[in-house]
Parts: C-alpha cells; structure tokens; sequence
C-alpha cells in the first residue's frame, strides 16, 4: 500500500531525543529521521550539554527557590519585562503603545468568544496550561499576554544577535528565516516534497504560522492553539493581511485544540510545527504531543520542533526535525 514511502537514511532506534530531555519513545509502528541543527548562527557560543542552571546544581537550587518565593519571582518578572522592553525602546518600538492600540480593536472580544466555543464550550484546560509562566499569573489565559507577544517577539529576535547592529525587523526576519532555511534544508536533503497540509502547533498570535505561509505559499497551512485570546488576534492579523494581499494569498485558518489531542484523523497532516512550545512543558506532556503528532502524521512527512536551544549558553532559536515513516 505504501511501496513509494522514502527509504530511511537514518534510522533513530524508534526514539526522537530533544536535546537535554529524556528520551523520548516513538509508536512500535513508527521510526523516524531525526535532526537537530541550530537555526542561528553560533560561534559565540558554548555547548555545555545543559544550562548552567539546570539539573542538581547549586546555582539551580538558588534559581529554583527564588522562582518559588514569590515576592522574589514577582521583581524577577518585573525585571525581565523591564528588560525586553529596554531592549525594543532602543530599537524604536514602544512596547506600552502597542498594547493601547491593541486594546482599542473592539472585534477582538467576538474573536475571543468565538474560538472559546471551539472545538466545544466544555473544552477543559489540562493543568500544566494553567499555571503562571511568562509572567502573567494566568498563563496564554489572557489579553494582556496575547497583546505583548508581537513586542515580546521582536525584544526575542534583537537578543538573540544582540552582537550585531540590527533593525527589530532585521533580527526579526533574520531570526524567522534562519528556522525556515534550516526547514526547508532538511527536507532538501531528504527528498521530502513540499508540504501541501502543514499544521502549525502553538501558533500562538500566529507570528510563526505567517512566516511558514512564506516559505510554503502554495500549502494549506493552519496553526492550532488553546488559548482563544492569542487566536483572537492571530485571525484579526489574518484578516489583515488578507485585506492587504488579495485575493492572491492563500488563506490561514486558525483552531483552537489541545495539542496532545487534536482531534485529526490519522495521517493527515505532511508537515506538523511545535513552535515554541516544548521549553514550556513537562515531559510526558511532550512525549503525549510527540505520540499524537505521529497519529495524525503522513507516512514520509516531517515533524519540526522549533524552540530555545538548552544546550548554548548564549540566547538561540533552534529548529529539530523528525520524518514519520512506518517501521
């Protein structure tokens, strides 16, 4: 039925390893090509396996303590969003205006309660999405964190080359054209045709699911979230760009679901994207993602897992590829 699926080149033992992570198991039914490569450049930087302050060390102890006290963790937040907003002021972004003119887009609240109907009213939140992360005590579960994701991306990207003289739309496309290369190379070097169906996982306000409609403008492409305020704006910015381009572009849909439960059918999808999202997760959270991206995965497509790379010890984004085919 499948005589046409690629060959293997490389077989992973049925195991797709995240750097720093426990392994990982795959299906029985499923083996998979595995890559890791950064998406940046790095010769600055220093491989140490994990961070400093991970793991059983002293400095982690601190770190951990200090994240648990929580007035200490409250002038932590304030310190870090002090910074990431220091950082796009220098490069002409006011973070606060930004936020106003969010808040005066009066569709956002239909938006809002329109995805929070999908894909049922009852859907319920698994705890690991209802604890405090990124400052905000709610989580994604607010307006305030789907407002400031575009500032937040833009203080991310000028970080990550805070050593080169960059404009925040420079590092920005910099930053999102390194993951897309790097995407595009391992399915060059692989034999893999371009996605027609690609799933973009965490897509959040859809900064990431834009730049994959770049790289692939002839695919369907659809990025999935839980929180209906991040999707809120994510359609409100597909609708503008869709006024802006016409009838040219193919249109982005956006869906809220659970990620270890999408709700797919079975080998659906040619290419499915976690952006982002694996650095925020417990483990067998990630391994239930990995377990229901294999499901709704087509034999011979790719999983792509774009996130913080834990083992430089200087800022980077990097991009980690499986390729489904049956064993």
């Amino acid at each position: 039925m499948f005589a046409q699926r690629r060959a293997l080149q490389r077989q992973c033992e049925g195991q797709c390893r995240w750097p720093s992570s426990p392994n990982v198991a795959l299906p029985s039914n499923r083996a998979s090509l595995c890559l890791y490569t950064a998406a940046c450049t790095q010769a600055a930087a220093t491989d140490r396996g994990q961070p400093i302050w991970t793991g059983e060390s002293l400095l982690s102890a601190a770190v951990n303590w200090m994240i648990n006290t929580k007035p200490i963790f409250e002038v932590m937040k304030l310190g870090a969003k002090s910074t990431m907003k220091s950082t796009v002021k220098k490069a002409g972004i006011d973070w606060d205006d930004h936020v106003r003119s969010m808040q005066q887009q009066a569709e956002l609240q239909q938006l809002h309660d329109e995805f929070s109907r999908q894909p049922s009213p009852d859907l319920q939140y698994p705890p690991y999405y209802t604890v405090p992360f990124h400052s905000y005590e709610q989580g994604n579960l607010n307006w305030l964190a789907a407002y400031e994701v575009e500032p937040a991306s833009y203080a991310i990207s000028l970080r990550t080359f805070k050593n080169e003289q960059l404009t925040a739309e420079e590092a920005m496309t910099k930053l999102r054209t390194g993951i897309n290369d790097q995407i595009q190379v391992y399915c060059q070097q692989h034999g893999v045709s371009e996605p027609s169906m690609l799933l973009d996982i965490g897509c959040s306000t859809g900064i990431s699911t834009r730049w994959y409609q770049r790289l692939y403008p002839q695919a369907d492409i659809t990025g999935f979230d839980l929180s209906p305020y991040f999707l809120a704006v994510a359609e409100l910015e597909e609708r503008r760009r869709m006024a802006a381009a016409g009838c040219s572009a193919k249109r982005i849909c956006y869906m809220r679901g659970l990620a270890e439960a999408t709700g797919f059918s079975d080998n659906s999808w040619d290419m499915v994207v976690f952006s982002f999202i694996i650095h925020e997760c417990p483990q067998r959270t990630i391994r239930d993602f990995i377990q229901e991206a294999h499901r709704i995965l087509k034999p011979g497509g790719v999983i792509c897992f774009v996130d913080n790379n834990p083992r430089w010890v200087y800022e980077a984004q990097s991009s980690h590829c499986c390729r489904g085919d049956s064993g």
